[in-house]
């Protein structure tokens, strides 16, 4: 069993050898704050820097944990429990008259980053019916622990001088790809 975790990192290497075509390409392995922090764990494995190498994952991909597998969507609402979104605010846009933006911050308090796809919100008129819907990505998009960022979204159609607020939807952030 041992074996075969120490041949996952050798594979991902040989892979990575075949995609560079010329000396000095970059090649990126794995596209996920797991893949980079598994990643990461296996150098510092090779120069011993750690002591013992923290466990891989198996082939089929899934992060480690303590006991036993983790179901992702567990591992999801864990995340999503973490990360603090602001009271989204509506404001004019007052080169473009009849137009608003919504406006905001994000925090991840968790202890690895999380890839936020979007945040939730909803336009309430002054008479209390919804006026529309949308969602806002945040810049960047990935967020480190305990970092805070913005987020916004033009909204052309919906006048801020009308009354209008507005409110998380649900659910309010969605993570990327899920986990």
């Amino acid at each position: 069993m041992a074996l075969v975790g120490a041949i996952a990192p050798l594979t991902l290497a040989a892979s990575a050898a075949y995609a560079q075509r010329a000396a000095g390409d970059i090649v990126i392995i794995g596209n996920s704050p797991y893949n980079w922090g598994r990643n990461q764990r296996y150098w510092n494995h090779l120069l011993n820097l750690s002591g013992a190498m923290a466990p891989t994952a198996a082939v089929g991909g899934n992060p480690p944990s303590d006991t036993a597998e983790v179901d992702p969507q567990v591992l999801e609402q864990q995340l999503l429990r973490n990360i603090r979104v602001g009271q989204p605010r509506l404001q004019a846009v007052i080169k473009l008259p009849g137009s608003s933006e919504v406006t905001g911050t994000v925090t991840n308090n968790n202890r690895q980053p999380v890839t936020i796809q979007s945040i939730n919100f909803e336009v309430i008129g002054s008479d209390g019916r919804l006026i529309q819907t949308g969602a806002a990505a945040p810049e960047p998009a990935t967020i480190a622990p305990g970092q805070t960022v913005t987020y916004q979204q033009f909204l052309p159609t919906v006048p801020s001088d009308t009354g209008a607020t507005v409110r998380l939807g649900r659910p309010a952030v969605v993570l990327q790809g899920g986990v």
